[in-house]
Order: C-alpha cells, then sequence, then structure tokens
C-alpha cells in the first residue's frame, strides 16, 4: 500500500527522471490544490532527503513531537529516516513542490555530478542546520523549468538541463538557508493582521485594510502575501474559519448563527468555504 505522497493519484504531477544521471535518485512532484485533502499519514524515505516548497497557502508538518507551520515561500525538509506527516491536519488549500533526493552511499556518484562536486553537494544537503526556513523567488523558477523540461522531448541537451535546474535549485536552497531570515519590513503588516483576528466578522476590503496599513493598494497587497503567504481576501477567510472551528467545538452557538456572526451571507457559502480550508463539513466539527 503506498504511504507516500509522490504516490498518491490525487497529485497532479509526479516526475521520475530516468535521464540526466538521476535516474532512481531524484522524484519530483506537484500538487495545486483548490481544497483541502486528507492529510499525510506518517512515513519516512530511506536513506532519501525530502524538500517541500510551499509556493503558494499554508500547510502543517510534524516531525517526532514537532509541529511546523509554512507559509507561502516556505521551504521544510526532512532528513534520511525520519518519520513525518501531516499531525492529523490536512494538505490544505495551495500550491506545494516536493522533490525526494536518494543520498549516495559508498562514494557513488550524486545526481551525475563529477565525484569530489556531488559529495561536495551530498555533505551541505546533510548539514543543513535548519529544516524550516524562506525559499526565494528563484527556487520556483527552477522547479518550473524543470517540469517544463521533463515534458518537453529532446536527448543529451534535455538531460544535462535537468541536471542543470535539480542543481540550481539545491544551491539555491542552501544559500536560503545559510542566510539569516530577513528583518521585519520597515512598515509591519501586525497591527492590520491583529486587526483582522480580532474582527472576523466584519466587513474588510482591500482599500481599508490597505488605508490602515498606509500602503497603496497595490504594494499592500504584494507586502501582504510576503508576509502571510496568501493573498489578503483568503487571510480574511481562513481567519473566519478558524474562528468557526473555535465556535463550533465549543458547542455553544447554531451553525447558521456562526455563519452570519462571521459574514458569511448563508449557511450554505458558509459550509462550501469551510470545507475548503478544512476538508470536513461543519456539522462534523461540533463539539
Amino acid at each position: 500500500m503506498p504511504t507516500t505522497r509522490q504516490l498518491f493519484t490525487r497529485a497532479r504531477i509526479v516526475m521520475r527522471p530516468a535521464c540526466g544521471g538521476l535516474r532512481g535518485q531524484l522524484q519530483l512532484g506537484r500538487y495545486n490544490y483548490t481544497s483541502a485533502r486528507s492529510g499525510l499519514r506518517e512515513h519516512r524515505h530511506r536513506s532519501a532527503i525530502e524538500i517541500c516548497f510551499l509556493v503558494k497557502g499554508r500547510q502543517t508538518y510534524r516531525v517526532g513531537g514537532e509541529f511546523h507551520s509554512l507559509r507561502g515561500g516556505d521551504v521544510f525538509v526532512t532528513f534520511p529516516d525520519e518519520t513525518h506527516s501531516t499531525g492529523g491536519l490536512p494538505e490544505e488549500k495551495g500550491i506545494l513542490y516536493w522533490m525526494v533526493l536518494a543520498m549516495p552511499e559508498n562514494g557513488r556518484p550524486f545526481i551525475g555530478l563529477p565525484d569530489q562536486e556531488g559529495a561536495a553537494l551530498a555533505r551541505a544537503l546533510r548539514g543543513l542546520g535548519r529544516r524550516h526556513f524562506r525559499g526565494s523567488p528563484k527556487m520556483k523558477e527552477h522547479l518550473d523549468a524543470f517540469t517544463r523540461l521533463f515534458h518537453e522531448s529532446g536527448g543529451a541537451i534535455r538531460s544535462c538541463a535537468l541536471r542543470n535546474q535539480a542543481v540550481a535549485f539545491l544551491l539555491e536552497m542552501i544559500a536560503c538557508e545559510r542566510m539569516p531570515d530577513s528583518a521585519k519590513p520597515a512598515r509591519s503588516l501586525a497591527p492590520v493582521l491583529e486587526h483582522i483576528r480580532r474582527n472576523p466578522g466584519e466587513a474588510m476590503g482591500i482599500p481599508e485594510l490597505a488605508r490602515r496599513a498606509g500602503l497603496s493598494e497595490a504594494r499592500f497587497k504584494a507586502r501582504f502575501k510576503q508576509e502571510t503567504g496568501v493573498p489578503p481576501g483568503e487571510f480574511v477567510l481562513r481567519t473566519r474559519i478558524d474562528e468557526a472551528r473555535r465556535k463550533l467545538t465549543a458547542g455553544r452557538d447554531p451553525i447558521t448563527r456562526i455563519a452570519f456572526d462571521l459574514g458569511f451571507s448563508s449557511s450554505q457559502y458558509f459550509a462550501t468555504v469551510f470545507r475548503r480550508f478544512t476538508g470536513k463539513s461543519p456539522s462534523e466539527c461540533v463539539g
């Protein structure tokens, strides 16, 4: 029975390159979920490292007893033979790439690189100091390019290009891990985020939120996604669903009242959005 994500049929793209020195060493997958799916069961990759790059959305992973909450733009790494899962939580709405990379043993070649270079890259991957850190737009560019190349025809030139994109991605990821987390922007959005969390049922348009942040609408939307990993509208919806889940678990208010108190136009629309972000119906969460 399959236990790892790359074997699930729900994945949109799964690539097992058989060229470019990558045969049997690298698997790359990508999902683009418009609603939450059932969570990832506990599993591990024997002698392989897994790198997840969350392009958009939110996601939680668990390694041992520790939970890691990712936002769009984050990287998450599990090292060889580490048991990991989503910790009983769903795979959330969003876009995510994952790469499973078999680490070389007994001095064997690594992804087609010369011996000394392959050994140095493998050491750098094994020696990553953090498993959860911010990535960069360049990482997505390399993964997108790898995906395009995978579906193209070609011979040795295509194989070389695939290997180069994989190596470039790994080098960029290593550079991101070594870079200290950037300081918060001069004008933080923390007050705006706190206002949204404290007033989940309030009607909140982009113009009003941008005014509170002291930014133009265009700059506000760009900064908001940079800080939270999701657009403002999705953040508001997620905040409302988090509050709804809390109220439902408490079991004191009927579903319809919760829906209207949180600004949903109908209980049917509330149920649709709730399932999109949690993978469950509101009634399944009533305490």
